[in-house]
């Protein structure tokens, strides 16, 4: 297995981690968590055969500080490989464990939500306020296990803000205008929209859908890998810059500022917001999306969120770049109204 492979996915989930361990090679373990270790002790239960040690301080962004103390962990106790068990947080951090300890280092990631980030070579790292990104593909899990029952039990908030976490990622591509040119890599960028899209709608009726979850999962993970076919646009742009600045939660984050980069683009590529409009099948998604968050009693604003008008000010201030109608409308969770054709 080498670290440069397209992940193997397997959705068999938990049930198959003996096998893949196994196939792996690995005898000590060490888990990354987030502090709450949700599900720890059912994959603790498919461990028996492996030395497994604990690193529960995954944190979102990446900060530098935790990175250190999981890297220290990481050589003390020998560990070959870093299973990742849990939503964005626990897998960058297995990402940039990764990254930092190519080797023979193997990577396990058992996603809980659908960030998706499991599926690409994107890497980040927060210091100082400030979030560095990139491209690596040696970042990548070698395997990725999909179980659905993991997802059962998040809260209709977490999963309506996780999904559209995911849905930004093919709508960030097909907005930025990077994708190779080829029609059937559109097609299956749309498709993968279309699917998360579907998923929302159907778990913001009934959160115990667990086909729908399913559906979720397999969208979300057809969603990450749109981001390697282009490059992400001004969403994820911004969602990194406000969400190092000011340490906020990535999928809340992507959520606030979907439906206001998606009415950006209806106004400044009309065409391309026309043809995302049309394959998701609503002709207004940006109110869609705020009507789902407010239904699931999720933020909507970056003010709900706990953004100091003044701070963000401030980041106007200090960079004439950044649209400031655009995060002026998102702090406020206002929509401006569609631009006349």
């Amino acid at each position: 297995m080498t670290a440069n492979a397209d992940p193997i996915v397997d959705e068999r989930g938990l049930a198959a981690l003996p096998e893949a361990l196994a196939r792996l090679g690995s005898r000590r373990v060490l888990v990354v968590t987030g502090p709450s270790g949700r599900h720890l002790e059912r994959v603790r239960g498919h461990l028996t055969s492996v030395t497994v040690d604990l690193f529960a301080g995954a944190r979102r962004h990446v900060p530098a500080p935790a990175l250190a103390e999981a890297l220290a962990l990481l050589d003390a106790s020998a560990a070959d490989t870093v299973l990742a068990l849990g939503g964005g947080s626990p897998i960058g951090f297995g990402k940039a464990l990764r990254r930092e300890r190519p080797g023979e280092l193997r990577f396990v990631a058992v996603p809980t939500t659908y960030a998706g980030s499991e599926m690409t070579t994107l890497w980040g790292v927060t210091s100082d306020g400030r979030k560095t990104t990139g491209r690596d593909p040696r970042v990548r899990p070698d395997v990725v296990l999909y179980d659905v029952t993991l997802t059962l039990d998040m809260p209709p908030a977490l999963t309506v803000t996780s999904l559209m976490n995911a849905l930004a990622h093919p709508i960030s591509v097909l907005g930025g205008g990077t994708l190779t040119g080829q029609l059937q890599t559109q097609t299956q960028v749309l498709d993968a929209a279309a699917l998360v899209y579907q998923s929302i709608d159907a778990l913001s009726r009934d959160a115990g859908d667990r086909a729908a979850r399913a559906q979720a999962q397999r969208g979300a993970g057809l969603a990450a890998q749109a981001l390697e076919a282009g490059k992400p646009g001004l969403h994820h742009t911004l969602a990194h810059l406000l969400g190092g600045r000011f340490d906020l939660d990535h999928a809340g984050l992507h959520s606030a500022l979907l439906p206001h980069t998606l009415r950006r683009l209806r106004a400044e590529a009309p065409a391309v917001h026309a043809t995302i409009a049309a394959r998701l099948g609503t002709p207004d998604p940006e109110a869609r999306l705020l009507q789902w968050l407010a239904q699931a009693g999720a933020a909507t604003s970056l003010r709900a969120m706990g953004v100091p008008e003044d701070a963000l000010q401030a980041c106007l201030d200090a960079d004439r770049t950044l649209p400031a109608a655009l995060l002026r409308d998102a702090f406020d969770g206002a929509l401006r109204p569609p631009a006349r054709s």
